[in-house]
């Protein structure tokens, strides 16, 4: 029997391979298999071994020698170095020698991120308020049932709850949960966070921490009712957004809105696009009202360069 021809080969990556893949995802890498003898090899299957539970890697042959094999490997289930060898079968007429591709790769756990929102603005010294919080995978990996806590500065829990069955509507996979808490007895900024420690996941993912603040403020004593008008016509101006300090509001059709705020003195701010309305400091120590002239502010012409 004639012994097949041996031939030198090498398998070398065309493209560098990535460092790090967090569990379970999928990565692609190309390799580039040449015979010193010119041998055509593109058309060839290569041998790939892959980490255990990582399931069987795809390659794609090349459509021309140098193009290069796409081969989709999965990272496994486990954290740590893996390692996927890639190596050349062996046909009958002739034997390419080729050592063996090894690519190492760190697999890492899967990200999560946080989301707070529906924060109160402010909240009132002592009383409840509900706040929403959600978690969210890097690889939208189903999170529901999972514990989400708020905690305070001291990491004390102040309140937890389990994430929903659901995503919140118009996302991929932020699972969320409402959590109830009671504003401190004091006033003042309050800075606080939501924990998500991603235990219990089928895959492993990295825990999250969000910071978060609520302006603590003391109960409403007297209401402001605020009337805003044209200066030239007194017509109402409705929609323009009214701001004592933490507080806001919104005219209505007549013009009008209405905030119950604390005792003390404020800087009464009117917005609206197409006004001008002066900031007005505001002594509050009873139910009252102001009313506010607004300066309608002429659109600018975009011709008017061009004028002479």
């Amino acid at each position: 029997m004639t012994e097949p021809k041996t031939h030198t080969a090498t398998i070398e990556l065309k493209e560098p391979a990535p460092l790090e893949v967090p569990v379970g995802a999928t990565f692609v890498v190309k390799v580039v298999v040449t015979c010193a003898e010119g041998c055509d090899l593109h058309a060839c299957t290569l041998d790939i071994a892959a980490p255990a539970g990582a399931g069987a890697a795809q390659q794609t042959p090349p459509a021309t020698a140098d193009a290069g094999f796409e081969i989709a490997c999965q990272a496994p289930p486990r954290v740590g170095d893996h390692v996927w060898r890639i190596a050349l079968p062996q046909a009958a007429d002739v034997r390419h020698d080729a050592e063996p591709l090894s690519i190492n790769v760190s697999v890492t756990p899967q990200a999560t991120s946080l989301a707070v929102w529906d924060i109160p603005s402010p909240a009132v010294m002592g009383k409840a308020f509900e706040i929403k919080a959600g978690a969210k995978s890097a690889g939208d990996f189903k999170l529901s049932g999972r514990a989400i806590e708020v905690c305070d500065e001291a990491g004390a829990v102040l309140a937890r709850g389990c994430l929903g069955d659901a995503p919140w509507p118009g996302t991929t996979g932020l699972y969320w949960a409402q959590l109830r808490l009671s504003a401190p007895e004091r006033e003042g900024p309050c800075a606080w966070s939501v924990r998500f420690a991603a235990t219990d996941i089928e895959l492993p993912h990295d825990g999250a921490t969000s910071k978060f603040s609520v302006a603590v403020t003391r109960p409403a004593e007297h209401r402001l009712t605020v009337k805003v008008t044209e200066k030239d016509t007194a017509n109402p101006v409705e929609d323009a957004e009214i701001r004592l300090g933490l507080y806001r509001a919104i005219t209505g059709p007549a013009g009008m809105a209405a905030v119950e705020v604390p005792k003390g003195t404020y800087d009464l701010v009117v917005w609206k696009v197409g006004y001008d309305v002066p900031i007005l400091s505001t002594e509050v120590d009873a139910d009252r009202m102001v009313e506010v002239e607004a300066t309608v502010v002429p659109e600018e012409d975009p011709d008017a360069i061009w004028q002479v």
